[in-house]
């Protein structure tokens, strides 16, 4: 009996022993299986391959946006021996005291403490160039890597904008803001496709690529119509006049005439440090009520409606205009108590223009406002940099339409435009009736072939206004400047026309504190134009009028283009004399040794004025380049001793 219980407790033990091998050989496998796995993730892995967003180009096919790679530098202290550490330290010190421009002392203070820390992720420098960083790599200790030198690279791409302060907002971004000018608008060209690879581990922190699971994009490259030059032109001369009249904000777009093409967006704003900085597109976005410059939109209604002629005469109620209980004023009133429809607009007569309206459209104030739907002044031009602000027309009979609303908006209140909009339609004026879209981009390029052109102008209205209402207003814009409000300016040599504007601003408001728009949009030449351009100041503390304001700035960019490309572009409209030297050869009546002034426009400064101070003048100059004024005109003669006072390019 006892001998059966010992085999039965035997075969148990056994029957145990069996088991526990199986379930541990079962474990095992397990072990086996799941090690395999990890060691095939530890030497297998997906990587991103980045891919390049697109660049930006100028007109002149000069890169203004691109991608770059930089370089964050840390250091890690602990993997460096003390031995290695305390032999370099000095001459380390010395090379980064040339190369990052920071006292040896500051280094070498700095170092000594973070290694006392054991500090392994030391920051030593961001955004480094590449030049720099292979300078940086070969150092002493660095040039010994990461495990030894304690040299921790981190490679980022980074977008860099050559313009700047320039045109920083007409460049824009894409990103966590948002989108905003060429880069937003383009985003869809520009915007690079990141591909994936396997990678095969063969030593530390070494890789061998295996093969692509996807294939990276590069992006497509966009050339704009930005033109560097004027834009910086632009930039100079809109920062000059800020400056001066403590304004707020304000903006310049010049336009190419026939193309639409924009080769300047510039925008400024005052900073809290009083410093003006490219932050917003003011040119897109703000909606303000335009002010004077709407007149021509006015007149031209009523010369296409022959409402009115060129000859007729309107009395101005000697500047002071009593409708419904409110008053309308002249803000240039000479004394005029009659004047012509080209008086009107020139001397910015609100009285007149709002007697021509009120008077043949108070029974049918939607005749006139029809006008503004034909020229599509109530919607969106639909720009591709995002951004635009719809415009605003008051509609008959709505609620915000009233018995005064018809003669406030022909001077350009009771409605809401943005400067491209307004630019866009004083284009159509030069442009002989055809309003175009503005383009911001000629071309787009990948890798070099072209993928799409934009050669042809959008057309947004093929015409305006018939030739003979065009004829007149042309005749009348270019006698503002003659004539008119603008006429402090005027010079034959630099022909242009267009129309002042001075908005009130927040006089609706009560308890208001006055401020101004002051504006003016005009083309040049005044004949076969060229270029639109429209500047807009906002509140500025010092001057309010357009022509104190605006017109100074629309100057400086016309002579400046009128001498940058002289008769490349307008030789049938004038002459400029662009070898000096080779004139005073050739004409007697420009010789300064009859002591007659020669037209010197368009000569470097660094030419003419030695040779007007060794003839015993005196001269008084402002800038480097080459002259853009003289204050004595071709063809007056020279006193001895006299004065000539000239400007050059800044």
């Amino acid at each position: 009996m006892m001998n059966q219980k010992r085999l039965l407790y035997r075969s148990y033990l056994i029957g145990f022993l069996f088991i526990f091998i199986a379930v541990r050989i079962i474990f095992n496998l397990f072990q086996i299986q799941n090690s395999s796995e990890k060691d095939r993730k530890s030497v297998i892995r997906t990587n991103l391959i980045k891919a390049k967003r697109g660049n930006i180009y100028a007109s002149d096919n000069s890169l203004i946006a691109m991608s770059i790679i930089k370089y964050d530098i840390h250091i890690d202290f602990r993997s460096i021996s003390e031995k290695l550490f305390q032999d370099n330290i000095s001459f380390l010190c010395d090379s980064l005291e040339c190369l990052l421009k920071k006292s040896r002392s500051f280094f070498y203070e700095t170092f000594q403490s973070e290694k006392k820390k054991g500090n392994r992720y030391f920051l030593l420098v961001k955004n480094l160039n590449y030049p720099y960083f292979k300078i940086l790599r070969g150092f002493p200790i660095f040039n010994q890597g990461q495990i030894r030198g304690g040299f921790i690279v981190e490679k980022k791409i980074c977008r860099i904008h050559t313009l700047e302060n320039i045109g920083k907002r007409t460049l824009g971004y894409d990103d966590h803001r948002g989108k905003a000018g060429l880069e937003g608008a383009f985003s869809q060209f520009l915007k690079e496709k990141d591909g994936k690879r396997l990678e095969q581990r063969i030593s530390y922190k070494i890789w061998k690529p295996l093969k692509n699971e996807v294939d990276p994009e590069d992006g497509k490259d966009v050339y704009s119509t930005i033109d560097i030059d004027l834009q910086d032109i632009a930039y100079h001369a809109l920062l000059k006049e800020l400056s001066i009249s403590h304004a707020e904000h304000g903006c310049v777009i010049l336009m190419d005439v026939k193309s639409g093409e924009i080769p300047v967006m510039m925008n400024l704003e005052k900073t809290k440090k009083n410093t003006y900085e490219d932050l917003r597109n003011f040119a897109v976005w703000e909606g303000n009520e335009p002010g004077s410059t709407f007149k021509t939109m006015a007149i031209l209604a009523a010369l296409e409606d022959k409402k009115i002629d060129v000859n007729m005469i309107i009395n101005t109620e000697g500047g002071v205009f009593k409708l419904k209980g409110k008053e309308i004023r002249d803000s240039h009133y000479r004394g005029d108590k009659k004047m012509n429809p080209k008086q009107i607009l020139e001397r910015s007569s609100n009285v007149g223009v709002a007697k021509i309206i009120y008077d043949h459209y108070k029974n049918d104030p939607k005749g006139f406002i029809k006008h503004l739907y034909k020229w599509k002044l109530d919607k969106k031009i639909g720009i591709d940099i995002p951004g635009e602000s719809d415009p605003f027309i008051p509609k008959p009979g709505k609620k915000n339409w009233s018995g005064i609303t018809l003669p406030w908006m022909t001077f350009g209140y009771n409605i809401k435009l943005t400067p491209l909009q307004i630019l866009t339609f004083y284009n159509a004026i030069a442009n002989e009736g055809k309003m175009i879209k503005p383009l911001f981009i000629r071309e787009i390029k990948f890798h070099g072939k072209s993928i799409k052109k934009y050669t042809k102008p959008i057309i947004i209205n093929p015409s305006i206004a018939g030739k003979t209402s065009l004829k007149k207003i042309q005749d009348m814009l270019e006698g503002v400047v003659k004539n008119g409000t603008a006429k402090k300016y005027y010079h034959p040599e630099y022909p242009y026309a267009g129309k002042t504007g001075t908005t009130q601003l927040d006089y609706w408001k009560k308890g208001f504190v006055t401020t101004y728009n002051s504006s003016f949009v005009g083309y040049f030449p005044a004949h076969a134009p060229k270029y639109s351009c429209i500047v807009v100041i906002s509140k500025p503390e010092k001057g309010y009028y357009g022509i104190e304001v605006a017109v100074p700035v629309f100057d400086k960019i016309a002579r400046y283009i009128y001498t940058r490309i002289g008769k490349k572009v307008f030789s049938k409209t004038r002459k400029i004399n662009i070898d000096f030297l080779k004139k005073i050869k050739e004409s007697k009546k420009y010789s300064l040794d009859k002591g007659i002034m020669p037209n010197i426009i368009s000569v470097p400064g660094k030419e003419i004025i030695p040779i007007l101070e060794n003839q015993g003048f005196h001269i008084k100059y402002n800038g480097i380049g080459k002259v853009i004024h003289q204050s004595v005109k071709p063809g007056e003669r020279l006193k001895k001793n006299q004065i000539i006072v000239l400007e050059l390019e800044e």
